[in-house]
């Protein structure tokens, strides 16, 4: 029995060979020079059988050997004329009716007229992609733009361009296993909305592409693309969605209403000129929901600068901004956050009725930051348990105990008990001892 090993060896040959053949390029890609001896045996040779009545072989094959011969040195200006005027009507039939798409490619690279050049190319791209092949197809449209770009077919490879990306966009395998072709679609609808602005689809590429980076959560992205179409395409019937979008998609970028206060005020700004502009569209009432959302969001902005003033009891900056604050939410119509806000307001007014903390500053002592005769003569006190009138106290307790503990642990001596007597101290009896 054969080793595995031998059968997978012979598997990847079998691969190997595939993929080369499938990668090999056709006869008219790098034609050498003919040698001008065989140049009029070639000419009778195409001029012997009708042009539409050659298959697909043989016409590349013959296109092939007149790129060779028009490379020739040494003939004569009738021949060279002649042999220029077979390849052209040779390269034209081919560039109409080809069924190979390398070699079609290999046609449009040639050294031809622009006009049989991205005919050939085209159909090379449209052959490419029909054979489900749409990396080949991309690239033979984007080798053309290059070497043609005012080229007289850019409609219809921005079709084909179009077709392409959706293709991708649709396409729900992966390539080896792992990526997926879907990721291919944004290049491609990129490229047809930046060469071809002025294409019929150029504004559905854009608004798709907005709606693939949003779902990625590239915001700032998809707002550029919203925009390019508003730019590019003002007759598109996207525009006044795409109008829509940008104040929406502004206020998703935002971390939260602590955050770009000027892109919710251009948001808002945006809304209001859109639903002034357009007070019958269908859209209208998902845009006064995102006016609503911009309102809220602008009305917590300004609550969280005035929270952050009263802590710093700064009354003025806090009513401030909680009055803007208040307004916001009103338009917003939100009766809770109204609620809020007033409570809010009620509470300033109650820290201004207390009045404003004294200023404490060092070196001060008690008694000159809160004079006596504040409290009817006496210092400030603390009422004893069950007591109702206020004993006055100086010295802080704490200093008290210490002073208290201090005087316990002193020098002075513990009585001593002594048998037999009836005093106490250093071993003399008290009252009727004797000495």
């Amino acid at each position: 029995m054969r080793p595995p090993h031998r059968s997978r060896k012979s598997a990847l040959a079998s691969a190997s060979l595939a993929l080369l053949a499938s990668c090999a390029s056709s006869p008219i890609a790098d034609v050498g020079r003919m040698d001008a001896a065989r140049v009029p045996q070639t000419l009778d040779d195409v001029r012997s059988v009708p042009l539409d009545q050659v298959g697909d072989d043989e016409l590349v094959d013959l296109v092939a050997d007149l790129l060779s011969a028009n490379k020739a040195i040494g003939l004569e200006t009738d021949t060279k004329v002649a042999v220029r005027s077979s390849l052209l009507r040779s390269a034209e039939e081919l560039a109409r009716r080809g069924e190979n798409p390398a070699a079609l490619e290999d046609l449009a690279l040639a050294d031809l007229p622009a006009r049989i050049a991205v005919q050939s190319g085209l159909r090379s791209a449209q052959l490419y992609y029909d054979k489900e092949d749409r990396r080949s197809a991309y690239d033979v449209i984007r080798e053309l733009d290059r070497r043609y770009p005012s080229h007289q077919y850019r409609v219809e490879a921005g079709d084909l361009l179009y077709e392409i990306a959706d293709s991708y966009a649709n396409d729900k395998r992966r390539r080896l296993f792992l990526f997926p072709y879907s990721n291919r679609a944004p290049g491609v609808f990129e490229y047809l909305s930046s060469e071809y602005p002025t294409h019929p689809q150029s504004d559905e590429a854009l608004t798709r592409l907005a709606r693939i980076y949003e779902d990625k959560r590239l915001y700032d992205i998809a707002i550029e693309k919203h925009r390019d179409l508003v730019l590019w395409s003002p007759d598109s019937p996207y525009r006044i969605a795409s109008e829509a979008e940008i104040p929406r998609l502004r206020l998703a970028d935002l971390d939260g209403p602590e955050y770009g206060r000027d892109s919710m005020m251009t948001a808002l700004g945006e809304l209001e000129g859109w639903l002034g502009a357009y007070p019958d569209e269908p859209l209208r009432p998902d845009v006064e929901r995102t006016l609503v959302d911009c309102l809220q969001r602008l009305a917590d902005n300004d609550m969280g600068v005035a929270d952050f003033y009263r802590t710093v009891r700064s009354s003025a900056g806090a009513r401030q901004h909680a009055a803007r604050a208040l307004e916001y939410a009103k338009r917003a119509g939100n009766e809770a956050q109204l609620g809020e806000i007033r409570d809010f307001l009620a509470s300033l007014d109650e820290i201004e009725e207390l009045g404003a903390p004294r200023e404490i500053r060092e070196g001060f002592d008690p008694e000159d930051i809160v004079p006596i005769d504040e409290f009817g003569g006496e210092a400030p006190a603390e009422l004893a348990p069950g007591s109702a009138v206020p004993r006055a106290r100086r010295t802080p307790r704490k200093i008290e105990r210490a002073i208290e503990e201090d005087e316990r642990g002193s020098t002075v001596e513990e009585p001593i008990d002594i048998p037999g007597g009836t005093g106490s101290g250093g071993g003399s009896g008290s009252g009727g001892g004797g000495s």
